[in-house]
This record gives structure tokens, C-alpha cells and sequence, in this order.
């Protein structure tokens, strides 16, 4: 799916109170996408040859995630009690819509 199609179907869901994002790690790192608890309803990792691992505080919540498979919770969207942070081991992009 070109980043293109990703963004108007994440532009489509906003329309339900979710906020599209696009994330950049200039290297390893964890990037805080919201401080205080939300839900995650997608994650798609755009930059080949990274993993990005969703965390809850310091807590992962799921397996990295590669540009091979998107995370699409869409139907049933994940809990995070404290905040929403994506974990890099490596430059790259990824897209999270959450709320």
C-alpha cells in the first residue's frame, strides 16, 4: 500500500476522533506519541529494515512491528493506562493513529 493510500484511509478515520501521526526517529529512540493515556487503533511502519515496538510507559505492549505487516486494531483498539510511545532501533518512519 503506497504511503499515499495509507494517508487517506487514516484521514477517513479521523472522521471517528482518532488523530493521524507520522512519527520520525532520526535513530534509536523512543518517541513519546501522547504523554497521558489513549488508544492505538494502527500502526504501519514505513521505513524498510526497522522495528518499532509499541509501549505503554516503559512497557511493551506488542512484538515489533516491521514494514511487512501493519498493525490494524482498527475494530478493537488497544489500551494504554499511561502513555503512547513507539520504540525505534533505528531511523525511520512510522504512521500511528490513535486517540
Amino acid at each position: 500500500m503506497t504511503e499515499g493510500r495509507i494517508a487517506q484511509i487514516l484521514e477517513t478515520e479521523i472522521v471517528s476522533g482518532y488523530v493521524a501521526a507520522k512519527i520520525t526517529a532520526a535513530g534509536a529512540e523512543v518517541k513519546t506519541v501522547k504523554a497521558t493515556p489513549g488508544k492505538v487503533a494502527r500502526i504501519k511502519v514505513i521505513t524498510g529494515a526497522i522495528n518499532v515496538t509499541p509501549t505503554d510507559g516503559v512497557t511493551a505492549v506488542w512484538d515489533a512491528l516491521t514494514n511487512a505487516a501493519e498493525l490494524d486494531l482498527g475494530g478493537t483498539p488497544m489500551k494504554f493506562s499511561t502513555s503512547i510511545k513507539l520504540a525505534f532501533d533505528g531511523a525511520g518512519t512510522a504512521w500511528i493513529l490513535y486517540k
